[in-house]
């Protein structure tokens, strides 16, 4: 099973970087492709366009989560234009691929603390927690041959080493610490996040679990995952 992954696009801002990197994937199709959020540059929705374009005669299925600049008023509309997309705002789905089953959690994320344009904006620490309270019912009481969390926001401060510890509480939050206090059954098999550019380390393991950050200006290509 191949399944591919980026985010961070902001499209038009990284378009023709993302154009390069799907190129450099040369002529495979994946089985799944895994969108991690920041898809245009600050809410600008019409600019998805050319990514879907690209990306949809490439993959079988796509499955996608919003980032802080995919605007909530906006979202209506990527749900409605680009429909044969499985879009997840705090929800899970269950896909069959080579006969194994797949749940894929997906969500914007949970941060440590609201970033100030955040916390003038009303969103305070409790919306995150009781995000991180949906993400971890949802996590403990999923079971399938691939168990895949896909957020925007980072799920561990692993993946964002190279950024500004000063910045670390608004890039992510510790949901895989967090998960592995509740039982290994809560764990998933493989964790998928965006949002971090300057990260220095975009793969790791936190508790058995494979932690990759897509994001696509840290990373400088799509990211290719294969599973057994």
């Amino acid at each position: 099973m191949l399944i591919i992954s980026t985010s961070d696009i902001h499209s038009p801002r990284y378009l023709t970087e993302f154009f390069l990197a799907l190129r450099e994937l040369g002529n495979i199709k994946a089985d799944l492709a895994l969108l991690a959020g920041d898809l245009v540059e600050r809410g600008e929705y019409l600019h998805f366009t050319p990514v879907y374009n690209a990306l949809k005669n490439r993959v079988k299925q796509i499955v996608s989560i919003f980032g802080n600049e995919d605007f909530i008023e906006n979202r209506k509309f990527y749900r409605e234009n680009y429909s044969d997309i499985i879009w997840l705002e705090d929800e899970k789905v269950e896909i069959k691929i080579e006969n194994r089953k797949l749940i894929i959690i997906g969500s914007e994320g949970v941060l440590e603390k609201p970033t100030l344009w955040q916390t003038s904006n009303g969103i305070t620490e409790d919306l995150y927690m009781k995000r991180l309270e949906k993400i971890t019912e949802m996590s403990c009481n999923s079971k399938a041959d691939i168990k895949i969390l896909l957020t925007h926001y980072a799920s561990t401060f692993e993946t964002v080493f190279g950024e500004r510890k000063s910045v670390y509480p608004h890039l992510g939050y510790r949901v895989l610490e967090e998960l592995s206090t509740k039982g290994k059954d809560c764990l998933p098999n493989i964790a998928i996040h965006g949002h971090a550019h300057y990260t220095k380390r975009t793969l790791s393991v936190v508790k058995s679990v494979r932690v990759y950050n897509v994001a696509l200006p840290a990373n400088k290509r799509i990211i290719t995952i294969h599973t057994l």
